[in-house]
């Protein structure tokens, strides 16, 4: 059995440490450590002079990030080269939102592929608050999942790596709500361990969008979740980016740039 579980029902898991499947490469690959959307324990890019954030200077409306299409989708590169993508649908009913998150990853040697990475997560979201994380992930070829749902003021359920503090406030590492980094708790949605971290402001950059550039404001987080993270002033997740041995970024498409449903990888855990 998988972790400490309240219920026997193994449903799921979410992006964080990514290794490559052969050991004459580990060294070449070691940096491979993903956040989804998740990524977990990147090592810290270099410091620039920053500012502890007491505010942040984007939207605080929760769903100010969520497009009116309904979709989110983000290419995965390495060192400017693509190597996977990130798709996020959203339904909004009876002031809940409900997003579905699906990530796919994969790294070669040449012709000889090394790391395979594929998640699946459904979150339900009700004024700002998480309600429920159902998660799946293959993560080169180990199974991980998180199951859990708010009662009361903690999450109750079963994960992986299943924390007793997962008490509000808190939030996943799903990035669509600005407010991310207004917290310093975070669930990780690939294993459902507790992420505590710090929060600075870098300031605006121009960065890629999917037509030219968009000025967005970055913010590092540091400590047990390390990654560079941009929104646009009205809430719109359009850049995250870690460093280790290589820098891995993610990056705003059009959703029809991305393989179709009929092609995407489906992750089948054992119950």
């Amino acid at each position: 059995m998988m972790g400490r579980c309240v219920s026997l029902t193994i449903l799921a898991v979410s992006p964080a440490t990514f290794l490559p499947k052969l050991s004459l490469f580990k060294s070449a690959f070691s940096f491979i450590l993903l956040f989804a959307a998740l990524f977990i324990a990147a090592a810290p890019a270099r410091v620039l002079a920053s500012e502890a954030v007491s505010y942040a200077p984007i939207s605080s409306d929760w769903q100010s990030g969520i497009p009116d299409s309904g979709v989110l989708a983000y290419e995965v590169y390495r060192d400017n080269k693509p190597i996977g993508f990130h798709h996020m649908q959203f339904a909004r009913a009876n002031n809940e939102v409900q997003v579905d998150i699906h990530i796919e990853l994969d790294i070669s040697f040449g012709f000889i592929p090394v790391f395979s990475y594929t998640h699946e997560n459904r979150e339900v979201w009700k004024d700002g608050v998480l309600q429920s994380l159902t998660s799946k992930t293959d993560n080169n070829g180990k199974p991980v999942f998180v199951s859990l749902a708010l009662e009361g003021d903690r999450y109750e359920g079963a994960a992986t790596e299943l924390d007793d503090a997962l008490i509000l406030p808190i939030m996943s590492t799903s990035y669509f709500d600005p407010n991310f980094v207004r917290s310093t708790r975070l669930i990780s949605s690939q294993d459902g361990r507790l992420l505590n971290v710090e929060v600075a402001y870098l300031g605006t950059e121009n960065v890629p969008d999917i037509s030219g550039t968009v000025e967005a404001h970055r913010f590092r987080l540091t400590g047990d979740f390390k990654i560079d993270i941009w929104y646009t002033e009205n809430g719109r997740w359009v850049r995250t980016e870690f460093e280790r041995g290589s820098v891995l970024s993610y990056r705003p498409v059009a959703p029809s740039q991305l393989p179709p449903r009929s092609k995407w990888r489906r992750v089948e855990l054992d119950q």
